[in-house]
């Protein structure tokens, strides 16, 4: 008797468990498989759908796959050498980095994925990311991609270092105050904060970024106080996406190596989502010159021209920028700009293939019949109805 019983009792279970199949509710057939509900009828017509839908599917995705399936298993190293394959096939945008970087929180010896890890990053960045235009060579530019949790740094164009970091423990680019998210953009720093102004958390190290940069503001981003700093746990930047927005380095590393690579006059630091090995990209060189030749033949209409009707200044907007300007300009007998020690970095927006922005440094030595000075010029440049166009323009003059 409890033979038939049991026996009626699995039918009436396993009857009841292919009610979605028989219904052709794909979505709960979904949520069961996310639920390791499904029955092995019931993967074998999941199987069979997703191969009618007829989309090629590239082999990095298939070792992506694999490793979530292995992950749902908690198979975790063997997840990690399957994402590993991934990013071996597909070294830029690829979704595996995420998964790596927080499958390390999880394994016991997390160090040999780590050096394959940075391996693979040597490899992809030996030729210089498209975002580095122009940089002299005996200056720094630093980069980070928020996929692979790395600072990179780069002496003229060349990889020099990369250092482990851990930046926001929500995923996406900052758009409001306290949303735990890092900002993407080009910054540079602004202020090294003493020790003594610093809480205990920070480890004695914190410099400052320009974030909300004027792109930033343009676009309604809110928020502030994103830092480059250190900390009081050990191997704080071993942990993944676990700050509330700054950027976390190694103590030691931040004290030795970075800080003194940083000039707060003109470094830069690019943040990304991913930092693409592909770019469309703009005569940003042959504008800037242009602008110069513009405004060294007192072309005052040719030069204002260059400007976007969004312009900030420490003066204020355009109109304010044309009045200061037509005093300067036209009253002049002879100008003359040179420009050297050019930085250009490009930025875009998630995996665009055109840069949403760029930021322009360099030295700048003026002369006119009446005033002559020298100093770090920085601008921001858009594109405005297509045609790039200066957002804003700094100049910290050196004596």
């Amino acid at each position: 008797m409890k033979k038939v019983f049991f026996f009626l009792f699995f039918l009436l279970q396993f009857s009841f468990g292919l009610i979605e199949l028989e219904k052709g509710e794909f979505d709960k057939l979904l949520l069961k498989f996310l639920e390791n509900k499904a029955s092995p009828l019931e993967l074998k017509v999941l199987k069979a759908y997703f191969q009618n839908l007829g989309v090629e599917v590239e082999e990095y995705l298939v070792y992506y796959a694999r490793g979530l399936m292995l992950e749902r298993q908690r198979k975790l190293e063997e997840a990690l050498n399957s994402y590993l394959q991934s990013i071996k096939l597909k070294p830029d945008y690829n979704p595996s980095y995420y998964r790596i970087n927080f499958l390390l929180r999880e394994v016991r010896n997390p160090e040999p994925f780590r050096k394959q890890i940075e391996e693979l990053l040597k490899e992809r960045f030996k030729e210089t990311p498209p975002v580095i235009i122009e940089n002299p060579d005996d200056h720094y530019v630093f980069l980070v991609e928020k996929m692979s949790q790395y600072l990179l740094v780069f002496k003229g164009k060349k990889l020099e270092k990369m250092y482990p970091v851990t930046t926001g423990k929500n995923l996406g680019d900052k758009l409001t105050e306290g949303d735990g998210r890092t900002p993407e953009g080009i910054y540079y720093f602004t202020r090294f904060i003493p020790p003594q102004e610093l809480s205990e958390m920070y480890g004695g190290l914190a410099v400052a970024l320009n974030y909300p940069n004027p792109y930033d503001r343009l676009v309604g981003k809110t928020g502030g106080g994103i830092w480059l700093h250190g900390s009081n746990e050990q191997n704080r930047n071993y942990l993944p996406f676990s700050t509330r927005g700054c950027i976390v380095a190694d103590n030691k590393a931040l004290r030795e190596e970075i800080f003194p690579k940083i000039n707060l006059n003109n470094t830069l630091i690019g943040i990304y989502k991913v930092i693409p090995n592909k770019l469309k990209l703009d005569d940003i060189k042959g504008y800037i010159f242009e602008w110069k030749k513009a405004w060294e033949n007192k072309d005052f209409d040719k030069y204002i021209s260059f400007y976007s009707k969004s312009f900030r200044w420490e003066g204020g907007g355009l109109r304010e920028w044309i009045n200061y300007k037509r005093r300067t300009i036209l009253t002049k007998k002879y100008i003359k700009v040179d420009i050297s020690q050019l930085t250009i970095l490009a930025y875009r927006d998630e995996l665009k293939e055109e840069p949403t922005y760029y930021v322009v440094e360099f030295l700048q030595e003026y002369k006119s019949d009446t005033y002559s000075d020298k100093g770090i010029k920085r601008m921001y440049v858009i594109k405005e109805d297509g045609k790039l166009k200066i957002l804003s323009e700094e100049f910290k003059k050196i004596e």
